[in-house]
Formats: C-alpha cells, sequence, structure tokens
C-alpha cells in the first residue's frame, strides 16, 4: 500500500512550488476535481490547465498544509492558500487510486 500522507505532503510541496507538471503528476488518467469554481472538471488534461492557469494568475501564490489526515485511500489537508492578496483557509478531501489522485474535493 502507497504512503498516503507521504503522496499528499508530496502533493503540499509541488502546489507550493508552483510546478504544474508535478502536480498533475499527482492526478490519475481520470481524476475529477471540484472546488467553488468547478464542478467534477476532468480529465487530468483539464484539471492540469485550470491550476496552471491559477498559477499563472497568481504572481503572489503559497499553499501552506496546516494539518494532514489519512484514513486509509483518503487524506485530508487543512490548508492556507494564499492568491495575490486573498487568503483562503480551507479543506481538500482527496481519494487516492495507488499513488495517484483520483478525486478531490476542495471546500
Amino acid at each position: 500500500m502507497p504512503d498516503i500522507r507521504a503522496l499528499t505532503e508530496g502533493y503540499v510541496a509541488a502546489f507550493d512550488s508552483r510546478d504544474t507538471d508535478a502536480v498533475a503528476g499527482y492526478f490519475a488518467p481520470n481524476f475529477a476535481l471540484t472546488d467553488p469554481e468547478v464542478t467534477n472538471l476532468t480529465p487530468k488534461s483539464a484539471a492540469r490547465d485550470y491550476v496552471g492557469g491559477l498559477f499563472a494568475a497568481n504572481e503572489t501564490l503559497s499553499f501552506v498544509a496546516h494539518r494532514i489526515v489519512v484514513e486509509g485511500s483518503t487524506s485530508v489537508i487543512h490548508f492556507q492558500l494564499t492568491l495575490g492578496t486573498t487568503v483562503l483557509d480551507g479543506v481538500d478531501l482527496i481519494t487516492w487510486q495507488g499513488e495517484q489522485m483520483s478525486t478531490m474535493h476542495a471546500y
């Protein structure tokens, strides 16, 4: 069984460093993203483009995990996301399929 905590921490580091390719590397081919801006954005390429757009649109960006909780093949990240002057406190609920994310629900 993969180390879901380590995978989740790697995802956080990739997102915080604005590495679109590394972030997308965590997405399974059929990955589906839901957040306040999108509903069931799929497949991987569409989610990659969406994340890349966030990175490009925000000169200032940081993603900090306050807490990561893992249960089976699910991880939850309590995070602070800074996009420009906007600071968001939220939660990502991630379902893992092996070493890749199958779904993410961001709140």
